[in-house]
């Protein structure tokens, strides 16, 4: 199955499909640019493209895929960010621009990511305006939503969310995933799938944080003195307000098995929170002085983790890119700053979960192709984009004769998304006078699915904005 990977970060979601087998990413977009340096070093694609732009969105429209991967912005929802949500234009509404992607192209499977807060923020408003966009306006099954005797959406928000520790890494990292069939495609076939998503893994990449940690660590990482007593004065002050924030060490060899907490895209929180207790390293240098830091390093061995044990945790580091032989193969454009690198690895997904969701995905397909009907089957080749103004047609045109509204379906698919065409060209397709070639273009103009330049005319979806407000 071919995939778009939007808002796409590193890669960490398309890694997870190709890892499943059997999926294929044709195109990515994403804004920031020391993640696309990186995308790019790994992945050979470049994926400067902007989602919210109309160019890129007629771009996906001529584009053939299968399913819409999203990891989309979170710090408009997230606990640590503004919680802005919808009302952040600048990434709160991505959202609904991936709705409009999703409109006009109708891929089969939808598959989406987030922070955990977006299932309770703006106390279940957000997710309940998400969850009607796929399921009403969009025409999409969510796996997990079912419908009341009145047709209403019914669901438990805590069923989305999924955590990287049930999937074989040391990180205790919950997060919303959202899988979603097309009922274009799949129609009463969707009956047959599960009512959930997996909840753990098949495999464990790494038992506890003990696993993840290097053997040689620069000093560049011990926490200086001043530092250090500037956190524990902190902790001790939100401890005696009742408070449990404030930093932690995480490798614990007492405890069964010691896990990090969730690592950020901001770096501060997600590193305070899982600083290590690191002797064999630090012993050595404690005391001294080091370029960059105001006070000597610290004498209790404390650090932070450093980028390839974050790597690690999130699964990039020793399982999703490793060779045949077992060689690794992942790293980093040159010259990429350690702040990269972390803010990179915070801001991406655990794979090992990723790439569950993906088998969940194929095995959920392969059983509902398995009872298509020969004319459900022939219906599934064809494009989500050509088979939306295929259906808009239908919809629009539903006055007209049965034979003229499928002569204007098979006449689309003739013609595609991606080629200009005049009347004439359309005359020549049917075989036709230019009178009836010209009659047929302006029922494919009243079922708004072409559109004319300079070029002459091109077909197209009918192109529907969405919104909070819907």
């Amino acid at each position: 199955m071919k995939t778009i990977d939007l808002c796409c970060g590193i890669g960490g979601i398309r890694r997870g499909f190709e890892l499943a087998g059997d999926f294929e990413n044709v195109l990515s977009a994403e804004k920031d640019e020391y993640a696309c340096r990186t995308y790019q070093h790994l992945f050979g694609d470049d994926p400067r493209h902007d989602v919210t732009d109309e160019s890129f969105k007629e771009l996906v429209t001529r584009t053939e895929y299968d399913v819409l991967l999203a990891g989309f912005p979170c710090q408009a929802f997230s606990k640590v960010g503004l919680r802005k949500g919808f009302r952040d234009v600048t990434k709160g509404t991505i959202f609904f621009d991936i709705a409009e992607i999703i409109d006009r192209t109708m891929p089969k499977v939808v598959f989406l990511e987030n922070v955990e807060n977006l299932v309770s923020h703006d106390k279940g408003q957000t997710f309940k305006i998400i969850i009607n966009t796929l399921e009403n306006e969009l025409n999409y099954h969510v796996i997990g939503v079912e419908r009341d005797e009145k047709g209403e959406l019914k669901y438990d928000k805590k069923s989305f969310i999924r955590n990287t520790k049930n999937f074989g890494l040391p990180q205790n990292r919950p997060r919303v995933y959202m899988v979603a069939f097309s009922r274009d495609y799949f129609g009463k076939h969707l009956d047959v799938l599960p009512k959930e998503t997996p909840t753990e893994g098949r495999k464990e990449i790494f038992h506890s944080v003990l696993d993840i940690l290097g053997t040689e660590v620069s000093e560049r990482f011990f926490l200086s003195s001043g530092l250090l007593e500037t956190l524990e004065k902190h902790r001790a002050r939100q401890k005696s307000n009742g408070n449990g924030f404030g930093y932690r060490i995480v490798n614990d060899p007492s405890v069964a098995r010691p896990l990090a907490h969730t690592i950020l895209a901001t770096g501060g929180s997600g590193k305070e929170r899982n600083l290590i207790y690191d002797p064999v390293n630090g012993r050595d240098i404690a005391g001294t002085d080091v370029s960059g830091k105001k006070t000597p390093i610290n004498e209790k061995c404390i650090r932070t983790m450093t980028p390839e044990e974050w790597g690690r945790l999130q699964g990039f580091i020793g399982y999703a890119f490793l060779d045949g032989n077992g060689k690794e193969t992942f790293s980093f454009p040159e010259k990429m700053s350690n702040q990269q690198k972390f803010k990179q690895f915070g801001n991406s997904v655990s794979i090992p979960l990723i790439e569950e969701m993906a088998l969940f995905i194929k095995d959920c397909v392969t059983r509902m192709e398995a009872k298509f009907s020969k004319e459900e089957r022939e219906r599934y080749k064809i494009p989500g984009a050509l088979l939306k103004v295929q259906n808009d047609i239908r919809k629009l045109l539903k006055n007209e004769k049965p034979k003229t509204v499928e002569k204007c379906c098979r006449l689309v698919s003739e013609i595609g998304l991606s080629n200009g065409f005049r009347a004439e060209d359309i005359g020549a397709a049917l075989g036709q006078s230019n009178v009836t070639a010209y009659n047929y273009l302006h029922r494919l103009e009243r079922a708004k699915c072409v559109e004319f330049d300079s070029n002459g005319y091109k077909l197209r979806a009918e192109k529907k904005k969405f919104s909070a407000e819907m």
